[in-house]
């Protein structure tokens, strides 16, 4: 996730708008998008200039390295029994494989 802009920062930038400044000019200055401008003056006036506070990210259930040894160990298990094994769905166990560039198809005909 991007890093939000700091509140002097913000001020500066609200300083030059209300100062008369056009909005394109102060896009040049502090090379923004005019958009995160328009977005900033309404917060102003809404009283929450300020960055909100980063979202609170859910831990992860499938740690890089403990998948690839898990699949390392049991090469034959399907994703959905991989994902039994760390209380996860398959979905996002294919997911992370396809993230960590592992090759991996096994087909359980039942």
């Amino acid at each position: 996730m991007a890093k939000a802009y700091s509140l002097d920062l913000r001020e500066k930038v609200m300083a030059y708008v209300n100062s008369g400044k056009k909005k394109v000019e102060v896009v040049k200055i502090f090379n923004l998008h005019r958009r995160t401008i328009y977005q900033w003056e309404r917060r102003l006036r809404e009283g929450r200039l300020a960055a909100t506070e980063n979202r609170i990210q859910k831990p992860k259930k499938l740690y890089p390295e403990e998948l690839r040894e898990y699949i390392k160990n049991n090469p034959d298990k399907t994703l959905k029994e991989i994902g039994a094994a760390f209380g996860a769905s398959d979905a996002s166990v294919f997911y992370r494989i396809r993230q960590l560039g592992i090759s991996y198809k096994k087909n359980h005909i039942i």
